[in-house]
């Protein structure tokens, strides 16, 4: 009996049909793969470009909310106000900080950054643990005075009880670690009044914070002037501050500096 078609013919058929349709996926597949690089590496280009963009533009809204907090607080200048400062549209500042409380904290660690710097620069293992904690209150009177404006305002918020400010008021407390260290080798080589760091703490540090706390305070709310209460004369206020150094080291320490 004949037939029309053999079944080797059949099979290669089959196979040709089948090789056929496997060749046409493949050559799909390869088009959406070649696709998908050319895809990410644009990504990857584009996320680079906004990643230059982003950090020239974070670094001028930095500047611009240092300069602006100095004038009328962290909380006293809009977003909106910002960006028109730094020259930037409100969809950079999302990108940047995404909320205002992220650029506080930013602007309070560029700043307190820069004392860091100071103190570390300044003190040694060279020095007596007197001279390190002098260095560390000059440097800590100074950024209190040129910030603190910034500082009262902010301490204003901590007051207020938000959990998100207390938050950022953990991150600024290095110079406490450094002046705990300089006072455990004091106290280990019996060069203090007293055997409780933390009331040498305490007359260290609050003689310097909380009188420059109220003051920027007070000259915020007085439009930059002198303040002259009664004997309380805001200009000798941050001229005699060396001589406040000497009085509070001297009521720490056994010998006095001359």
């Amino acid at each position: 009996m004949r037939t029309d078609c053999q079944p080797a013919d059949i099979i290669y058929n089959k196979l040709c049909k089948a090789s056929s349709f496997i060749f046409k996926k493949y050559k799909l597949l390869t088009n959406i793969f070649n696709k998908s690089i050319i895809l990410t590496q644009t990504c990857k280009n584009y996320g680079g470009i906004m990643a230059r963009t982003g950090s020239h533009a974070e670094k001028r809204m930095l500047k611009a909310a240092v300069e602006l907090a100095h004038k009328k607080g962290l909380s006293g200048f809009s977003v909106r106000e910002l960006c028109a400062k730094a020259k930037v549209n409100s969809g950079m500042f999302n990108y940047c900080f995404k909320r205002k409380e992220n650029l506080t904290e930013s602007v309070l660690k560029a700043i307190y950054s820069e004392m860091i710097k100071r103190i570390e620069l300044n003190i040694s293992s060279s020095k007596t643990p007197k001279e390190n904690i002098t260095e560390i209150l000059t440097a800590l009177s100074a950024f209190l005075r040129d910030n603190r404006k910034i500082i009262s305002a902010f301490a204003g918020d901590v007051l207020s009880l938000k959990m998100s400010d207390k938050k950022i008021f953990g991150n600024f407390t290095t110079h406490i670690k450094l002046l705990s260290g300089e006072l455990s080798k004091a106290k280990k080589e019996k060069m203090l009044v007293t055997d409780s760091i933390t009331s040498a703490l305490l007359i260290l540090v609050a003689p310097f914070v909380i009188p420059q706390v109220m003051q920027g305070y007070m000259e915020k709310t007085n439009n930059n002037q002198s303040i002259h209460i009664y004997d309380f004369n805001s200009e000798e206020f941050d001229s005699t501050v060396g001589e406040r150094i000497k009085i509070t080291v001297n009521a720490v320490f056994k010998e006095g500096i001359k």
